[in-house]
């Protein structure tokens, strides 16, 4: 199945070349995208126990005890090449690049430091057929609230939800329908959930054990989309599921997501997210399935034409170390205010907090325990500005 990842990724940037060096009569060749860069200091406790959190979770990696950090990071430069062929084809690819001395997660090969400092976000044919569009490749997966590129979202970093369990890219093959203007539904099959951007050498996100299996996992969204324009508002159902543990075909993961983005005023965005993952009995271990479950609230409020203020709270609660690796639940609150320099540049200034309430028996499969000292709370925090440029 591995194998059907870099085909995909193959074969969309090969068609795409050809467009580069000529137009078709359907158009020119359309490029876009976005340079993202962060700076910002966080300071873990004495208590903390290693796992991938705070402020800095993507740039710095695992907390640790009396851990301090302040550092200027290259999130990612990011090109978006699309082309279409006619009304019924085209084609995208989404390329991003970084610098791994530059603290750019968006590595190949951060272990070898004359590595390839690039990563294929989505590389995609898309065709209009049976009403709808159906799409082959690598593409962001439909699913949640918060957008794999930082500078898309109102907050700087991103929600435990995304961070830990919520898939972002996925490989396979995707139908898409839309049902005049309020509803819409993407179904998909991909090779496995946890596909995503890889962070520092290793995928930061999803549970271990994701492997290749003789069946490929399956997805789908179904959106309610409302409201006149400077308004729009939508909610989205999704579920993601299939046999996720390599060479085992009879266990299946499953994954629930309710998200929403509403819109009372112009002004004001209420947006959120609820989550469940279940992972099914680990092949030849007699326990209880795994289990994780989260949700979030943002709330981000425009009071001048360039200013705005948003706000977010989001819980974690990952039952058997699943996901983050210990047994515990995650309290995590953040607060920034955000300036709009000019037509897509932005700067935002956001502190975060982030408390862990470990279990004191944890789960006996769980990889990461509480201190010896006896503690079970932990706390990091820390505080980042970002300066954003989508072209």
């Amino acid at each position: 199945m591995k194998k059907l990842s870099l085909f995909a990724g193959l074969m969309a940037l090969a068609i795409s070349l050809p467009a580069i060096a000529e137009e078709s009569s359907a158009g020119g060749l359309e490029f876009s995208g976005n340079i993202d860069v962060v700076t910002g200091w966080q300071h873990d406790d004495n208590a903390a126990i290693g796992d991938i959190s705070g402020q800095l979770r993507d740039f710095r990696g695992a907390t640790a005890p009396n851990r301090d950090t302040f550092n200027f990071y290259l999130d990612q430069v990011e090109l978006d090449i699309q082309k279409s062929f006619g009304d019924k084809i085209r084609i995208r690819a989404d390329l991003d690049f970084g610098r791994f001395l530059s603290g750019s997660q968006r590595n190949t090969d951060s272990g070898n430091i004359g590595g390839n400092n690039f990563e294929l976000e989505q590389g995609y044919v898309t065709a209009g057929v049976l009403a709808g569009e159906f799409s082959i490749g690598r593409f962001n997966a439909p699913v949640g609230y918060y957008l794999v590129d930082r500078a898309d979202n109102p907050t700087i970093s991103f929600s435990n939800i995304f961070n830990f369990v919520t898939p972002t890219n996925v490989t396979g093959a995707k139908m898409y329908w839309a049902f005049g203007d309020h509803l819409d539904l993407n179904v998909y099959v991909m090779n496995q959930l946890f596909d995503c951007i890889q962070l520092g050498g290793a995928c930061l996100v999803g549970p271990s054990g994701s492997g290749d299996s003789a069946v490929p996992s399956w997805g789908m969204r179904a959106g309610y989309n409302f409201g006149e324009e400077g308004k729009k508002s939508t909610i989205g159902l999704s579920y993601m599921g299939g046999p996720e543990q390599a060479g085992n075909n009879a266990h299946l993961d499953h994954l629930l997501d309710l998200d929403f983005s509403i819109k009372p005023t112009e002004n004001l965005l209420l947006a959120g997210e609820g989550i469940y993952y279940q992972r099914n009995n680990l092949a030849g271990v007699n326990a209880p399935n795994r289990k994780f479950a989260g949700g979030l609230l943002v709330v981000d409020y425009n009071f001048t034409d360039i200013w705005d203020l948003f706000f977010s709270y989001g819980y974690i609660n990952d039952f058997h170390g699943v996901a983050t690796g210990a047994d515990q639940q995650i309290h995590n609150l953040l607060i920034g205010t955000g300036y709009d320099i000019t037509d897509g540049a932005k700067m935002k200034l956001e502190y975060r907090v982030d408390i862990h309430a470990y279990d004191s028996t944890p789960d006996a499969r769980a990889a990461l325990v509480p201190p010896a000292n006896g503690d079970t709370t932990s706390l990091s925090h820390g505080i980042a500005a970002e300066f954003a440029y989508n072209f």
